[in-house]
């Protein structure tokens, strides 16, 4: 299969930029066209206006028209001046005209046709705007001027023409270089924050969901933004729960595995205690009898971890309060007493009647609580108290230098542990206990001491149904 290769980028920038610069420009061209016609035509009329003064003022006018008059005249109007005869001879004029100039008057006043507009009756190169008129009585003048040609250079004309055109195409090009300035700027300023939205929809992509993108601009992008780090949030929590689901599973697996080569191990370790016990009829021996006790509370453990691990619930076992911490202090004091460490026990007198929805489930939670306080310090207190009608509380505090900062925000995740040879389990089955019983579990760090609190649902007392309330 061949590579799909992406299609080239088309800036947006331009994209933007070009459509709003080519309109801009075609108006400007279309008004300096406009203006340009309309200035021909003002430039025309203004020519008109200047022709009719002069025609008044010279068609019966009674001085001579000889060259003096004709070169007075011409300065003072800014033209040229030629006088003809009725035969299309030159009288007098403001030019110097040749051959070729005088022959073309006379034959186009020979066979009464219109002049041209436009001419250049001269080898000087300028050209002439053309206007001629008839005079008065030409027969009874004595100059024998019949007709009076006026001429106006093309380049003033055009120069009025030119001046009406560059007004507003200048108008238009400075309006097209504000505009497209602004454009720029404004597109520069929304493609930063796409270009920024991109990246950050990479980065969502790439697995990191903490960075954000929202600009707090109540705007479209803004709220793309936004919903992008809403999105992310979501990504964010959805991953995390796949990873628990993955995290339990795995954990499942791990406990059916250690379960099996458990019950094994406990099954001859108890055997034993038990011929041990018959060989040296020691059958009133303490020492003896926690020990099968503990064997037996192991067993039930494994027992339940075999359950859990074929995704089947062991059926609740209500038991008391202090039936429950007698087994925990039990299995634990000889432990403390072994590794050194002095334990204060504390049990509300108010608990003697109460009962927990599910005895080991309990203990389970509460010893692996205290199991990890006994590991950090060597001063632990464990404190069990009733809060309102139905709350046990379990309290575990110790000395030790407490949770690292590095696992203080994931501490009841699966597999989190700051200890060398810690699978990172006790915890994550703790809370997952204590939400099982109606209750939660939360630690912090108060007067250099660590402290666990564990909140169970409490059953009511024997005489009442066992519901929790």
């Amino acid at each position: 299969m061949s590579p799909v290769t992406s299609p080239p980028l088309r800036s947006l920038r331009l994209r933007l930029l070009t459509p709003i610069i080519a309109t801009a420009l075609m108006a400007a061209v279309l008004v300096a066209i406009a203006s340009y016609w309309l200035g021909t035509q003002r430039a025309m009329k203004d020519l008109e206006q200047r022709f009719s003064a002069i025609q008044s003022t010279l068609s019966d006018s009674n001085f001579p028209l000889n060259s003096i008059v004709l070169e007075s005249l011409a300065d003072l109007t800014r033209t040229q001046l030629i006088g003809l005869s009725a035969s299309g001879l030159v009288t007098s004029s403001t030019l110097q005209l040749d051959e070729t100039a005088k022959t073309s008057f006379r034959e186009h006043l020979q066979n009464q046709r219109p002049l041209p507009a436009s001419i250049i009756p001269n080898d000087d190169g300028i050209g002439f705007r053309l206007f001629a008129f008839q005079t008065v009585g030409s027969q009874l003048r004595q100059d024998r001027v019949a007709a009076v040609a006026v001429l106006f250079e093309d380049e003033q004309f055009n120069a009025n023409r030119r001046q009406a055109a560059i007004l507003p195409l200048a108008t238009g090009l400075s309006t097209i270089v504000a505009l497209s300035s602004l454009t720029f700027w404004l597109t520069s300023r929304l493609v930063r924050r796409i270009s920024k939205l991109q990246r950050r929809v990479e980065a969502v992509a790439n697995g990191d969901f903490d960075s954000t993108v929202s600009d707090d601009v109540p705007d479209e992008i803004g709220r793309l933004g936004g919903a992008v780090d809403s999105m992310a949030q979501q990504l964010k929590q959805l991953w995390n729960q796949i990873n628990r689901q993955q995290s339990q599973k795995l954990l499942h697996q791990i406990a059916g595995g250690m379960a099996h080569q458990l019950r094994n191990s406990l099954t001859g370790a108890r055997m034993a205690v038990e011929l041990h016990a018959q060989e040296c009829q020691a059958t009133d021996d303490e020492g003896i009898r926690v020990a099968i006790h503990q064997i037996e509370l192991s067993e039930d453990y494994v027992r339940r971890l075999l359950l859990v691990a074929s995704g089947r619930q062991d059926k609740d076992r209500p038991t008391d309060v202090t039936t429950c911490f007698d087994d925990v202090r039990t299995s634990l004091s000889p432990i403390a007493k072994h590794l050194r460490v002095n334990m204060r026990w504390d049990l509300d007198d108010d608990l003697g009647q109460r009962r927990i929805q599910d005895g080991p489930t309990w203990v389970a939670a509460v010893t692996n609580l205290i199991h990890n306080a006994i590991q950090a310090g060597d001063e632990v207190d464990v404190s069990l108290q009733q809060l309102g009608e139905n709350i046990l509380r379990v309290t575990v505090s110790d000395n030790g230098a407490g949770v690292p900062e590095q696992v203080a925000g994931t501490l009841f995740e699966p597999f989190v542990t700051s200890k060398p040879e810690g699978m990172g389990l006790g915890l994550p089955v703790v809370q997952r206990s204590a939400e099982y019983l109606g209750g939660s579990v939360r630690w912090r760090r108060e007067n250099e001491r660590t402290i666990f609190e564990l909140d169970t649902q409490l059953l009511r007392t024997r005489a009442q149904p066992d519901e929790p309330q």
